[in-house]
């Protein structure tokens, strides 16, 4: 990502995240589709209230994640491949220790975090059982996690794509068996998710140690470098913050949403992962920008930096005019695809009308946010979730509901953006991410140029 083109680069780079976003997607969609029209809107509600208290617990360890992928692509930047090596050892060693504590945690926390959301009771023992087995199985979702933060840092965004098509097959297959065949109702959808995602995860370890060896990935082959984690933790730590205040914001928002009752709930379920779906191709030029980033601070080409941000916004921003536009012309139609009752489809159509057409404000924060990222300046995306979400679209969200309504809610989307973005813009022009370089030179010799993964992959190595 340091030659040639950055518009290509880029989309190269974003092309195989944004199928392996969609098929990520595919893992909730099938959940929803077969859950609304199997089991019923309680069990939809039951899943909803799932994702925001799993994400709560795990929010440390993506952050750490996200660390170690930007350590990574800088390095790789600057040809300093024995720092990636021990970048690599020194998360793997974090997954392994830590996952266990993680389970425990997250299962013992469950039922209190259900009752703190105000699930409603036909919906609760569902909700608890769906969480409590994905907290059982968090394992295989960090080591997918890791493993393709790994290979996007490296400038390879196409293999995590095959873990994650294998995976999400895996899952839609199991879904239908453990709840139209076995009728295993919400417990079967979190056991299908966990069964894929620690397959998705083994064979990733065993494909990454076969096709790039180089990297020397192996569950046994572990250790922790002091230097390096400590950089992970100054890095990482920051986003593990900022997706602990979402998670938080989200939990504050699931409990307004709960108080409209099961086909409310349903309704802004289904619209959120229409809306995610419509949001994957902006997602995965977070993605590419970020590491393009990465690896071109390491080169010490700001210049080029730039020229990639605009460059982004400009392609982010007309791809979404197009999919939102669609998504509101048959927002009606995809609705039903997860739940036909009238009411769910009013609701879900709610929030797509209050949201879709103000998503260009979030689509600009995030490409300036994937540049001080990218760069390390990793405190930028705590204070914009805190700024925007935190502080500003949460509370617009109580107050719209107390004066306006529950339907006026999502409103608050808006608000919230045009406060983050402008802090955003602020942080960017102030220009610090310039200097904010992770290359750890004293770890790994220099070589005169990026080194070959391995001669019979079939990905062409960056820059």
């Amino acid at each position: 990502m340091t030659v040639g083109s950055p518009l290509k680069n880029i989309i190269r780079f974003s092309v195989p995240l944004l199928i392996g976003n969609l098929f990520q997607q595919f893992y909730n969609i099938a959940d929803s589709i077969i859950v609304g029209n199997t089991v019923g809107t309680d069990a939809q509600a039951a899943v909803s209230n799932g994702f925001p208290v799993i994400l709560l617990v795990v929010a440390l360890f993506m952050g750490l994640g996200m660390g170690a992928t930007i350590i990574l692509s800088q390095n790789y930047g600057a040809k300093e491949m024995e720092t990636v090596r021990k970048t690599i050892r020194t998360i793997y060693s974090v997954v392994m220790i830590s996952f266990i504590p993680l389970t425990v945690i997250g299962v013992l926390i469950t039922p209190w975090l259900m009752n703190l959301l105000s699930v409603p009771e036909t919906a609760m023992d569902m909700a608890v059982s769906y969480v409590t087995i994905t907290f059982i199985g968090v394992v295989g979702m960090m080591g997918y996690n890791f493993n393709a933060g790994i290979l996007q840092g490296l400038g390879d965004s196409k293999t995590p794509v095959r873990f994650l098509i294998i995976a999400c097959i895996i899952n839609i297959v199991l879904d239908l068996l453990f709840i139209l065949v076995f009728n295993m109702g919400v417990a079967g959808v979190a056991i299908a998710t966990v069964i894929a995602q620690t397959f998705s995860w083994l064979y990733g370890v065993w494909y990454i140690s076969r096709k790039y060896p180089e990297l020397e990935l192996s569950l046994f082959n572990l250790g922790l470098d002091k230097a390096i984690l400590m950089k992970i933790l100054r890095v990482g730590l920051p986003s593990s913050v900022q997706q602990s205040l979402f998670s938080v914001g989200m939990l504050a928002m699931q409990n307004l949403v709960n108080r409209g009752g099961p086909a409310f709930i349903a309704g802004y379920s289904n619209a959120s992962r229409v809306d995610a779906f419509v949001f994957l191709p902006i997602f995965s030029f977070f993605a590419a920008l970020t590491t393009f980033t990465g690896q071109n601070i390491g080169a010490r080409q700001i210049s080029r930096v730039k020229q990639g941000l605009r460059v982004t916004i400009t392609a982010a921003l007309c791809t979404y005019a197009v999919v939102g536009s669609l998504a509101l012309l048959f927002g009606r139609f995809l609705l039903a695809r997860f739940n036909p009752d009238p009411a769910v489809i009013e609701n879900g159509m709610n929030y797509l009308f209050s949201v879709i057409p103000v998503s260009f404000l979030v689509i600009i924060q995030f490409m300036l946010v994937a540049v001080m990222r990218g760069s390390g300046q990793v405190m930028v995306p705590v204070f914009t979730t805190i700024v925007g979400f935190i502080a500003i679209r949460v509370p617009s969200a109580y107050l719209l509901e107390m004066y306006f309504g529950m339907d006026y809610i999502f409103y608050c989307f808006g608000i919230g953006w045009v406060f983050s973005l402008t802090f955003a813009s602020i942080l960017y022009a102030q220009g610090r991410w310039k200097t904010k370089s992770l290359v750890m030179p004293g770890l790994g010799e220099a070589k005169p140029k990026p080194p070959e993964l391995s001669p019979d992959t079939e990905e062409t190595p960056p820059g």
